[in-house]
């Protein structure tokens, strides 16, 4: 999980990144497909707030908290409410209250909790490896030159121009493909 601290009208110390750095990734036990999380500090008079912003495939979480004490208390508050929200989240996935199967395999496969190998036939291929990534605005020209430094074959990133999702690719011939969904 990517963890990205920003601040205002404060200084981010070591302190507060380690104190969210070590609980954070306990949400991967409540959605193991999270992306990124963004915490966001700020001081507001004699107020701080804390803002956490956790986004996953099909979900996105959002707490806020506030204290006149201190930071980690304000972090603290956020902390519970993204929580809380995971939680319940979870429940739901599981098919407890959903009317409808369908719905329910949808978030459990977009959480893993679903096993997509026991769907499929013994002679469909399998998935050897699968990777999760936050995909980064960009122009095609940066893409060409972030693929030419990978040693991937392809490189998926967000078209700054178009702000749609395209695929860029090594060919045999040496150049670039660029593929544009159409949809």
């Amino acid at each position: 999980m990517d963890i990205r601290f920003s601040g205002q009208n404060l200084k981010i110390t070591e302190g507060m990144k380690e104190h969210l750095e070590e609980r954070l990734p306990k949400f991967e036990k409540y959605a193991p497909r999270i992306v990124e999380a963004h915490v966001f500090l700020k001081k507001d008079n004699y107020i701080f707030k804390a803002e956490i912003t956790l986004a996953a495939k099909d979900f996105h979480a959002f707490g806020m908290g506030e204290a006149k004490d201190n930071i980690f208390a304000a972090m603290d508050e956020a902390y519970e409410r993204v929580e809380k929200q995971l939680k319940k989240f979870r429940s739901k996935s599981k098919g407890h209250h959903n009317k409808s199967a369908k719905t329910s395999a949808k978030i459990a496969r977009a959480l893993g909790m679903l096993d997509v190998e026991s769907i499929l036939p013994e002679d469909h291929p399998k998935i050897v490896r699968s990777s999760a990534f936050a995909s980064k605005p960009m122009s095609v020209e940066e893409a060409s030159l972030q693929l030419e430094i990978s040693p991937e074959t392809f490189l998926v990133f967000m078209n700054q121009n178009t702000q749609g999702v395209n695929v860029i690719h090594k060919r045999k011939d040496g150049n670039h493909g660029l593929i544009e969904p159409g949809f």
